[in-house]
């Protein structure tokens, strides 16, 4: 059985989640802590028959779970139902309110920044068929919105909320049943307080902003208090106002903002409370309404900048473009960085500015050869770093510019664009960051990691979490390690980033492992070589050592379409987002206080979820070409889809022929890993249809030959693995290479292994193999009599993936035969004499030592000798 419980002194948004969760959660029992709101318990009154609530003191929770907390993380709100995360039960939180210190960790955790929480579980619900929402359930929840949101008039109200509104209108909400809960007329009590309310209130100008603080003695009042202070910013207009109540043993403090400077959740943040920026509440014990006052004026003293300056908004450093650039380099640049605009610079003097619609207007006549000076604008206003705000605001509306350069002493510092000044004027006129998610989904991994990783490793992710916070860092595992632990699948690839400087933190942590540093200066990480801890089983495919990579939290730019990319330290968000799809740019919390916490900045989980392949931005594949591989690669291995906005990319960067500008070395690298999964055959298929393959060669051609080559040297690879008990796992992608080949010539191949500087010993074995094979397969497919000596000297100077390909390649069951002999008998016979005893006999070393033990060999392979006395008496015959 689970529990679903939200906080006590429940609203319409906590009565309206309850609802809403059990849907997700059917077998479960709803419980409202405590007393709730009186419009609450009034509404309740008349449908107790209809909503079937749990009461705290009759509740079992003996038989729990899984228990569900909606509307609030703070224990201290849940009631009884507190004494449950003890217990080693799943905890899950479904919350709209801001995060902070002290919440309940959950399992799963759903933060989304809509203006109810219900609107959040409406979302998740409304992708999932068949679920019953009744008129009544629509009208709780209807309501629950428009009290949290101000009827949709607060600045935290979001289009998902809307969105939602509109769906439970569908569903039969009553719109006048919402209007006579919120709209209600004051009762005679609550009038009387209110104006006396009014009368003791002060109005505080804190740097500009007026701020009115009322406050007042509860008494004997019992009317809701977040209802008096609702109409008493609605009746006095006040943008900003802190009601203090005197409730005897402690002070209750409720705050309004339409201010969008004034945060209120920040500042009852300070006090114990919270909430959101323009509705937030806090309880206070042991201090005077006074004192509560002069404690609120001291934090927005603190909190609200009075002045904002060209320094506090400008981007900087600032990309500057040479005025002797041509046009048509100029847009490429500005299409990389995603910029409108940039100063024009002649001996680092800015002589002017282009705009992208000057370039746009130079390529329409075919100027793009041309250089910027020509179609650069000359006229530059230039400000310094304490400009204000409104200065800056003046300049632009008078002077009609949309970018002002910022200068120090006569240097280039930054620069403010017109979209900087209306973002800080206009707070929420503009999206926050159009990659990120409209939910950010907490899952807590420790227990997933405890019970997946060995103790062994569990142990290292410890101490580097330990170690960092010595060090003053904070360290994540990232990547891949976390998207199969999410997967279920097993992964050392050990990625660690940190939010500080690595320098002293990776000392220790070899230090503490007994490992070696290998230190990478210019991309700002290390890696930390160990000995694979005892009773750890080696993935397939990992080398002799553990490896530990370490990385600063660090963004890359690319100065060129596929260069190896500039590194310049940041935060662990501008980390993930360089990485290249949203499911391998996910973060867990190694930190002590937030161990296994998952940070999902980019919809990775929900990709994870639909199992979608999806890049983080639209010039992904521009600065790393070689991610259409590892799409590919991430796609094929995990079964998912690369989704259709991304493959358009792919297809594009095809199209404009991005592999053409990439190292060499690096899509070896990548084809490499292609060929090392355990199906490469579907990759490659999938490579075809994204005509990927003609950058590897152009005459590679993946026919049903070729296709069939593939699925006959998997299965002799398997044959020969389990009859030979073989565990040459790493030499398959040679000879899935020597498939994915077959059809080029000698030439081409020795062409192909030069261009991407295959090793040398790969090299020899793929020349040999398309050197002799058609040769040797004829000779093995006669059908005369071929003595054992001879088969085994046609195949031993073969590889064992030589072998493998010829065994595929055939389709005569009598040369097969005969490469299984060889395989699997032949090649592990051995004779008793040795170079010793023919020294033993007089003979001196030489080339001719060889040549005796080999006809001794073949004479034993072909029945002639078994002993070692048989093998002296053949060797004196053939000395004689």
């Amino acid at each position: 059985m689970d529990l679903i419980v939200t906080h006590n002194n429940a609203d319409f948004d906590a009565l309206g989640a309850v609802i809403a969760a059990q849907k997700l959660y059917p077998n479960s029992k709803l419980l409202l802590p405590g007393s709730a709101e009186k419009s609450v318990r009034e509404f309740l009154a008349l449908t107790k028959d209809k909503i079937c609530l749990e009461s705290e003191k009759t509740c079992d929770f003996s038989d729990i779970k899984k228990l569900v907390i909606v509307d609030t993380r703070h224990k201290s709100r849940i009631g009884k139902a507190a004494f449950l995360l003890n217990k080693n039960i799943e905890v899950h939180i479904y919350d709209h309110h801001p995060r902070m210190a002290g919440d309940i960790k959950g399992d799963l955790d759903i933060y989304e920044e809509a203006g109810a929480t219900i609107t959040i579980l409406l979302s998740i619900i409304r992708k999932k068929q068949h679920v019953n929402i009744s008129p009544l359930e629509a009208t709780i929840m209807l309501i629950g919105i428009y009290e949290e949101t101000g009827s949709l008039a607060y600045r935290t109200t979001t289009r998902a909320d809307v969105d939602i509104v509109s769906f439970l209108l569908g569903r039969g909400a009553n719109l006048q049943a919402v209007s006579s809960y919120l709209n209600r007329e004051l009762t005679e009590s609550e009038l009387g307080f209110l104006v006396d309310l009014i009368n003791r209130t002060e109005v505080h100008i804190v740097n500009g902003i007026n701020i009115a603080i009322a406050s007042g003695d509860v008494g004997k009042f019992v009317g809701e208090l977040a209802t008096i202070a609702h109409k008493l910013q609605e009746v006095e207009n006040h943008p900003v106002l802190f009601a203090i109540f005197n409730m005897g043993t402690k002070i209750r403090v409720i705050a309004r903002s339409r201010e969008s400077r004034v945060d209120v959740n920040k500042i009852m943040n300070k006090l114990g409370g919270g909430g959101h920026a323009e509705a937030a509440t806090a309880k206070i014990e042991g201090k005077t309404e006074e004192q509560v006052k002069q404690t609120i004026l001291s934090i927005l003293r603190t909190k609200i900048k009075v002045k904002i300056y060209a320094k506090d908004i400008m981007a900087a450093p600032v990309k500057t473009v040479s005025i002797k650039k041509k046009i048509s380099d100029t847009k490429k640049m500005f299409d990389r960085l995603n910029i409108r605009g940039a100063p024009c610079v002649e001996k680092n003097k800015i002589i002017g500015i282009i705009t992208y619609s000057d370039i746009k207007k130079a390529l329409k006549h075919r100027f793009g050869h041309s250089p910027v000076k020509g179609y650069m604008r000359t006229r530059v206003i230039t400000i310094n770093e304490n400009t204000l705000l409104h200065v800056m605001q003046k300049i632009m509306f008078e002077k009609n510019v949309g970018r002002l350069p910022v200068l120090k002493k006569g240097r280039l510092v930054g620069i403010v664009t017109r979209t900087d000044v209306l973002r800080r004027v206009h707070s929420g006129l503009f999206a926050i960051d159009k990659t990120s998610p409209k939910r950010e989904v907490t899952f807590n991994l420790s227990g997933k990691m405890r019970r997946m990783l060995p103790r062994e490793i569990s142990k290292i992710l410890g101490l580097i979490g330990r170690l960092s916070q010595e060090c003053g860092c904070r360290s994540f595992a990232v990547g891949g390690f976390v998207r199969d632990m999410l997967l279920g699948v097993k992964n050392f690839d050990i990625d660690i980033v940190l939010e500080g400087n690595t320098a002293e933190f990776s000392r220790l942590l070899a230090k503490k492992l007994n490992g070696k540093l290998i230190v990478h200066k210019k991309f700002g990480t290390s890696t930390v070589v160990t000995d694979w801890p005892k009773g750890v089983k080696k993935p397939a495919f990992a080398g002799s050592k553990l490896k530990i990579d370490l990385a600063t939290a660090r963004r890359e730019t690319y100065e060129k379409p596929a260069a190896l990319p500039t590194v310049r330290f940041s935060s662990l968000k501008n980390d993930l987002l360089r990485r290249d799809f949203s499911i391998n740019a996910m973060a867990v919390s190694l930190n002590k206080k937030d161990f296994g916490e998952l940070t999902d900045f980019f919809g990775g989980l929900r990709d994870l979820k639909n199992k979608k392949i999806r890049v983080l931005h639209d010039a992904s594949f521009i600065d790393d070409p070689t991610r259409i591989f590892r799409a590919v690669r991430f796609e094929q291995r995990y079964s998912f889809k690369i989704d259709d906005y991304t493959e358009r990319l792919i297809r594009d960067a095809v199209k404009e022929k991005m592999f053409n500008k990439t190292q060499n070395q690096r899509i070896r690298d990548e084809l490499l890993l292609i060929l090392k999964e355990q199906s490469p055959l579907k990759a490659l298929k999938r490579m075809r249809e994204l005509h990927e393959l003609r950058f590897i060669h152009k005459s590679i051609k993946l026919t049903t030959s070729t296709e069939k080559l593939f699925r006959e040297s998997l299965s002799s690879y398997k044959w020969y693995s389990k009859a030979s008990f073989s565990k040459k796992n790493s030499d398959l992608y040679l000879v899935y290479l020597a498939c994915l080949t077959d059809n080029l010539t000698l030439t081409e191949i020795q062409n192909l292994c030069n261009k991407f500087v295959f090793k040398r010993a790969d090299i020899i074995k793929l020349r040999a193999y398309k050197k002799t094979s058609r040769k040797i397969l004829h000779a093995l497919s006669a059908k005369k009599d071929i003595p054992p000596s001879e088969i085994y000297r046609l195949l031993n100077p073969f590889s064992c993936e030589n072998m493998l390909l010829l065994r595929a390649k055939t389709q005569n069951s009598l040369a097969r035969r005969r490469i299984d002999c060889f395989m699997l008998k032949y090649n592990a016979v051995r004779i008793k004499l040795c170079g010793e005893d023919l020294k033993k006999i007089g003979l001196k070393a030489g080339p001719q030592f060889k040549k005796i033990l080999n006809r001794i060999l073949y004479a034993k392979l072909d029945g002639k000798i078994k002993t070692k006395d048989d093998e002296r008496a053949y060797l004196k015959k053939i000395v004689r």
